[in-house]
């Protein structure tokens, strides 16, 4: 028999950890099933009454205090926006983007709020929205903001394609797909700047440049951007990244460039905070540069420590303390969401922790805060500080500790005083968001949907949005997950595990046709739940003894053979269920080769079985 088990990367926030340690002991369909995603609802979160848990659920987020808002967020009106796109209402979209567009403005260190709201303003599922946007364009040949549009769903649908895993890892197809369509935005964006330049547009030329790496182009366009806007903080942040190694650049380029344009500014100019975005990329390098090492954690540890040995140069310690006197120089509120950048993603920055760790001790140290597990005083903190010590907590494993910090940060958050309430919403929502993934690693799944819903009724914060399908289906209530991914999609159209989640509840609920399209569209991307997706789509025709497009559907997606990709015990799965396929249609010897190859990488019982049967049935009498 086919075997059920799907691959959860431990990549995307310990998702697969969660379903392995729920999985105790396999469990068994008939002979032979086995499933992690059925055995992955640890019996104590279930609960049989599902009408009672939803209620329960709804008053917990209404107990956060989360209460509906009289106004809406930059990102609610870019929905607004993506569906006046759809349904052709192109001059009701362009009012509501100019009128985010003229009420922006440069801050310390960001185009505030065009940037946020151009983040979700582009459907890149919907083949129609490019049609509309063609349609626009064509009937507005004159207006920037078309263009601008239609830029960004290049870009965007270009990385949606691609992914983000290196270049050697991604489908030849999906690279070529990539570059055509980032070709297209830079066709755009090239039109809207010469029709109407403003500091968005003139950033995502460069971010659209970016995908091509460090080039003469990029540095062509990025001086004709500061001409325009010289300080415009993310047009150097952008370039920065770029130069680093992964991307054709070199160290000595960051340091050089960073020199160039900071060095140089008296006082405390917010381009300043350049050193300390180059000392977060060149951590980013380290781990890029060692990333080979992965599988020996001592050994990988202890490269990247290298490396930034030789990377760190003394004076830029100098410059990054320099640099976090900024605080006392500029807005705070400002300050705390530029560092908020530099710092989570270092933290994330794998084989880098002690130079993560001083990093956060330094900049708690220049703003007066601390980062110890337990308060030396009951003075408010800075909720930033308490939040990335949540984050450090949490990339160690110690959850409990993730979580108490998660609610130090919520109580100065409430204390801390922000210029307008939908500031201060969207900081508690991205607190909450985090003390819902913090949940889900201690399989506490109605907290995880409580704090996850808390983040999107507050802060409308959508990337994560699947935790709380995910959390239903670990509930085995397989409608609201259904529902919930739907809604997921409906906020961020780029949500892949949301379609992968609502494929599966689809599945439980027996509605095959719709279960197909959300999985294959999970299976034909770069996620890393693909693997999932390929196994569930076998299994729904293995269920329905339609094993001829099981076996085709396995043979097509053939990276789930691939062990450069794949972890041993998909290896086994993938090659067992393909040696059932053969065998049930006849062709022993290419069953039996997979059988084999499934020993080779596991000890599926299923596969041991069918071996010696098939060499019984192979070996003449």
């Amino acid at each position: 028999m086919p075997t059920r088990h799907g691959k959860t990367s431990p990549n995307y926030h310990g998702v697969g950890f969660i379903l392995r340690r729920c999985l105790t002991a396999p469990l068994v369909l008939g002979a032979t099933l086995y499933t992690a995603l059925a055995s992955a609802a640890c019996a104590s979160d279930l609960n049989p009454d599902l009408t009672s848990l939803r209620a329960e659920i709804d008053k917990r987020v209404a107990d956060l205090g989360v209460k509906p808002r009289d106004y809406k967020l930059a990102s609610e009106k870019a929905f607004d926006a993506r569906r006046a796109i759809s349904n052709g209402q192109y001059s009701t979209a362009r009012k509501i983007i100019f009128d985010v567009l003229k009420h922006s403005e440069l801050q310390y260190w960001r185009f505030y709020p065009f940037t946020d709201f151009m983040s979700g303003i582009t459907d890149v599922n919907d083949p129609e929205f490019l049609t509309r946007l063609n349609e626009w364009v064509n009937q507005a040949p004159g207006d920037s903001i078309p263009h601008l549009i239609r830029a960004q769903y290049y870009h965007d649908l270009g990385w949606f394609v691609r992914g983000l895993a290196f270049t050697k890892k991604i489908k030849p197809e999906h690279r070529a797909d990539f570059q055509t369509y980032l070709d297209r935005a830079r066709n755009d964006i090239d039109t809207a700047i010469s029709l109407e330049a403003n500091p968005y547009n003139v950033w995502l030329k460069l971010r659209i440049l970016h995908g091509f790496g460090a080039s003469a182009g990029l540095k062509s366009a990025f001086e004709e951007a500061v001409l325009k806007y010289p300080d415009y903080y993310p047009l150097y942040d952008v370039v920065l990244g770029t130069l680093e190694p992964k991307w054709g650049g070199t160290v000595a380029a960051m340091y050089g460039f960073v020199d160039q344009y900071a060095g140089h500014r008296a006082g405390h100019a917010p381009l300043k905070l350049l050193y300390l975005s180059l000392y977060r990329d060149l951590l980013d390098s380290a781990s890029n540069a060692c990333v080979e090492l992965w599988s020996d954690r001592v050994k990988f540890s202890q490269c990247v420590t290298s490396w930034m040995n030789q990377a760190v140069r003394p004076e830029l310690t100098a410059r990054v303390q320099d640099a976090l006197d900024l605080y006392d120089h500029s807005d705070n509120n400002q300050f705390d969401i530029a560092i908020r950048e530099i710092l989570l993603p270092m933290l994330r920055s794998t084989g880098g922790d002690a130079y993560a760790a001083g990093f956060l001790q330094s900049v708690a140290g220049a703003i007066n805060s601390d980062t110890q597990l337990k308060k030396a005083s009951q003075t408010p903190g800075n909720y930033v500080i308490e939040e990335a010590v949540s984050e450090s907590w949490y990339l160690q494993g110690f959850y409990d500790n993730a979580l108490k910090k998660g609610q130090d940060a919520l109580k100065d958050v409430a204390v801390t005083i922000f210029p307008d309430d939908e500031a201060k919403d969207f900081a508690t929502a991205q607190i909450y968001q985090r003390q819902a993934k913090t949940y889900s690693k201690l399989h506490q799944f109605v907290d995880m949907i409580v704090y996850e819903k808390a983040a999107v009724m507050l802060g409308n914060i959508t990337e994560d949005e699947h935790y709380i399908c995910w959390g239903y289906y670990q509930l085995k209530d397989y409608q609201a997950t259904v529902d919930a991914c739907t809604q997921a999609l409906d906020h961020n159209t780029k949500n892949l595990l949301a379609h992968y989640w609502r494929g599966v509840g689809y599945q439980k609920l027996s509605e095959d046709d719709r279960a197909v399209k959300d999985l294959t569209a999970v299976a034909d991307s770069e996620s890393s739940f693909r693997t999932s997706a390929v196994i569930n789509l076998s299994m729904i025709y293995f269920d329905k003894k339609d094993n001829k497009t099981a076996l085709d559907i396995l043979n097509k997606y053939n990276f789930v053979y691939d062990v450069g990709t794949q972890n041993k015990s998909d290896l086994a799965v993938n090659y067992n269920n393909r040696c059932y396929a053969y065998m049930e249609l006849g062709d022993l010897t290419k069953a039996l080769d997979d059988c084999t190859a499934s020993l080779k990488y596991g000890s599926l019982p299923d596969a041991y079985r069918k071996e010696q049967e098939l060499l019984r049935l192979l070996t003449p009498n």
